[in-house]
């Protein structure tokens, strides 16, 4: 009797098969090891592709943040009053030159002039008895065309 242990996984090679010649074992290592590398090449160009959403996206929500803490600096010019033209002019022309800054980097403001009323867009904070039009409290601003503020709005009646 034979008291060779059999492993059930392993497939019983026929026994007339030949043995596979060193060449065609080595070329089964290296077909296989070129398998492992294409894999880790696809899984290294996955990971950077990954890495530089993830680094756009914190760069996005950092000036998001940013910019969210810098436009209650940028209302008080519009809230500015000046008795000298002077120093009124200026203030206006600091004011245009964020408004340009900030059109670079992919913010602009929500136009509330002739426009209706859109949750969207608008947070109406007061409103006349039959108010269709806008008129404009505080000023809204959109980043890459995504709401970023809300323009604050008083619903008023139409002159006539």
């Amino acid at each position: 009797m034979n008291d060779e242990k059999v492993d059930p996984e392993v497939e019983p090679k026929p026994a007339d098969a030949p043995a596979p010649s060193e060449a065609e074992q080595w070329k089964a290592k290296a077909e296989e090891y070129l398998e492992l590398a294409k894999r880790a090449k696809a899984d290294f160009i996955n990971y950077q592709d990954r890495v530089r959403r993830d680094r756009a996206d914190w760069n996005r929500l950092a000036l998001e943040g940013f910019i969210r803490e810098l436009l209650p600096a940028l209302d008080g010019f519009s809230l500015a009053k000046f008795e000298d033209p002077k120093l009124l002019e200026a203030v206006r022309l600091l004011e245009k030159e964020f408004v340009r800054v900030l059109a670079k980097a992919g913010v602009t403001p929500i136009e509330t002039a002739g426009k209706a009323f859109d949750p969207m867009y608008h947070d109406a904070v007061a409103m006349d008895p039959g108010g269709t039009q806008l008129e404009e409290v505080r000023r809204g601003w959109l980043i890459d065309g995504k709401v970023l503020r809300a323009a604050s709005v008083r619903l008023v009646k139409p002159k006539e």
